[in-house]
Formats: C-alpha cells, sequence, structure tokens
C-alpha cells in the first residue's frame, strides 16, 4: 500500500526538516539570525538586549531579560504557529538537553 501524504507527517524525516525551513524563515522574516556554529539557535537584538531562541526538532526555548519581549516572541509564534503550549520560569527542568 502507497499513498501520497499532502502535509508534513509528524515523525518523519523530512517533515523536520519542512518544520526548520518555515521556522528558520519565519524567524529571518522578523529579524532574527541563525548563530554561525549551530544553526538551532537564533539571536537578536530587542529593547538594546539580545534574545535567544534555541530548539530541538519542535521544542523551543526564549530566553531575553524582558519577559515582556518573551512574550511578544510567544504571541507572534502564536499567530503563525496556533495554540502552543508555554512554561515559565526563571528555572526550568529540561530532559535531552546537552
Amino acid at each position: 500500500l502507497y499513498v501520497t501524504l499532502q502535509k508534513a507527517l509528524y515523525g518523519c524525516l523530512k517533515s523536520a526538516l519542512l518544520f526548520y525551513r518555515k521556522l528558520v524563515g519565519d524567524m529571518k522574516e522578523i529579524g532574527f539570525e541563525l548563530n554561525p556554529y549551530d544553526q538551532c539557535v537564533a539571536n537578536k537584538v530587542i529593547r538594546g538586549r539580545q534574545i535567544t531562541i534555541c530548539w530541538h526538532v519542535d521544542d523551543l526555548k526564549i530566553s531575553h531579560w524582558d519577559p515582556v519581549v518573551v512574550t511578544g516572541i510567544v504571541e507572534w509564534f502564536k499567530s503563525i504557529y496556533g495554540n502552543v503550549r508555554r512554561t515559565r520560569g526563571t528555572i526550568m527542568i529540561t530532559w535531552g538537553w546537552i
């Protein structure tokens, strides 16, 4: 049985690549620059301070000195990708980040 997908299917290698390209393209449109040493880290200066977004597959970590800036970026992501689940705090326990 063979099928042709009309959308990306979560868990497939090509799906991850398509999501990466869309994510990077969307972030570049609003002025983020990829880190030349790690292509899953993007930076931008907002209000005189650097905001950093790092990600692995579809898990993102957004950090900035001003929580209002982080809220603005989260709202921007929601406007593009729909509802997103988020966790806030000064200390967060994550699994799999090295």
